[in-house]
């Protein structure tokens, strides 16, 4: 379209030139000037600024090219430019050639961003197209006619020229129009991609729902599966643990209960390999519901059932547990409170059991962010601490939640486990 409007403004501003040479070469300059309203301007300035004025529209849509989407501001402006510049060479052709606004139109429907905004730029555009007229202006301001200067020419060079001026309109037209025909078939089609992939996505989105649904009905069940499967798992361990461990007691106790009138020594060795026995016993069980939730968690708050926890060993043994809560109690996560439960069960049973502990202090500290834990005891304590299935087993708990784990002892100073807990999400009782 700029190439266009390149030739129809030279064909234009020649005519204008040449028709002013053929005046003076006829000696008809007299003639000339008494037939029109006004001098008009020099026609070689007509045609130097006309295409001086192309050459910096030119230069603004090359500016255009090389800037950022992002910087719509600019081309705001640069749509204004392309304005006044259409005006001032339509100015400079006497307003006999308006065809120059649709490189505007043009300029504004590729750069311009935003229904509103295009279509308040291309309403001013054709504002100006159509009250910028000849036979409009004419009637207030000196202008010259385009028509004036055929005048001079043949009757056979007027259609000639004519026909020229009209070939090269038409073409600047069509080549409007075919832009416009692709521009909003473009913007067709794109808006067809749209519906199309809108419809695959909603298409998609209904079976995604559905497949969703299957999972959550899978992953219910295979839960359910996984829980009843590893139930009866651990209810057949236990049962052949306490089955084995108390059919070997009883027998060993009948045993006992038949010596220990005739041999008390074959007695009492009797009775230690059933202590043995209940110890490896009791060892079985404890690996085998180590993963399960304390059943004082099920029944009661954490505090309530760390409260029972110590007061058990307090009555049982001649320990004493002394529980000490700090900050506002949170309710944790189930694992959270399962773990802590552990922790504090392990302690306080290594404590008793190595340690021979006659005093323990368990303290938890409630932080905004964070459960602080420290359990210590007046032990015999040990110069090297050796991590066994108890502590190896606080270790990984606590690695579960992202914590932290310290241990402390002294052969004076007895044993002190010191933790530390990310808490997740947890709401104030």
């Amino acid at each position: 379209m700029l190439l266009i409007n390149f030739l129809v403004i030279l064909f234009l501003t020649f005519i204008t030139y040449k028709t002013i040479e053929l005046i003076c070469w006829n000696s008809s300059a007299r003639e000339f000037l008494e037939k029109i309203k006004y001098v008009p301007m020099v026609p070689w300035m007509v045609i130097v600024c006309s295409l001086l004025l192309l050459l910096v529209l030119l230069g603004s849509i090359l500016v255009r090219e090389h800037m950022p989407r992002e910087c719509q501001v600019g081309f705001y402006f640069f749509s204004i430019v392309d304005l006044v510049i259409c005006i001032a060479v339509m100015f400079f052709l006497n307003l006999s050639y308006k065809g120059i606004l649709f490189l505007a139109i043009a300029n504004i429907l590729i750069y311009i961003e935003g229904t509103r905004r295009k279509y308040s730029f291309i309403f001013i555009v054709i504002l100006t197209y159509i009250f910028f007229d000849y036979d409009i202006f004419s009637i207030k301001m000196n202008m010259f006619s385009f028509n004036d200067y055929i005048q001079y020419y043949t009757s056979t060079q007027r259609l000639y020229i004519f026909g020229i001026r009209n070939v090269l309109f038409s073409l600047n037209e069509m080549t409007f129009i075919a832009f416009m025909i692709f521009t909003i078939q473009g913007q067709i089609d794109e808006n067809t991609k749209i519906k199309e992939l809108y419809a695959r996505l909603f298409q998609t989105a209904e079976e995604l729902k559905v497949v969703n649904v299957q999972l959550q009905d899978y992953s219910k069940k295979s839960e359910q599966m996984t829980k009843t499967r590893e139930r009866n798992r651990l209810a057949r361990e236990i049962h052949d643990t306490i089955g084995h461990t108390l059919t070997g007691i009883a027998t060993g106790l009948d045993a006992c209960a038949e010596l220990i009138d005739h041999d008390l020594e074959k007695t009492k060795a009797q009775i230690l390999k059933i202590a043995d026995l209940a110890k490896k016993g009791l060892l079985e069980v404890r690996r085998s519901v180590s993963e399960l939730r304390p059943d004082a968690l099920e029944r009661f708050t954490l505090l309530a059932a760390l409260q029972n926890l110590t007061d058990d060993i307090n009555e049982c043994t001649n320990t004493r547990v002394i529980l000490n809560i700090q900050g506002d109690e949170l309710k944790l996560n189930a694992d959270e409170e399962e773990i802590v439960y552990r922790i504090v069960q392990e302690s306080i049973t290594n404590a008793v059991r190595h340690g021979q502990a006659g005093k323990i202090q368990v303290k938890l500290c409630f932080e905004s962010n964070s459960l602080k834990m420290e359990i210590s005891d007046d032990g015999v304590g040990c110069q090297l601490i050796h991590e066994g299935f108890g502590l190896k087993h606080i270790q990984e708990r606590v690695e579960m939640l992202a914590g932290k784990v310290e241990y402390n002892s002294g052969i004076l100073h007895g044993f002190t486990i010191r933790v530390q807990i990310p808490m997740r999400g947890v709401i104030k009782q």
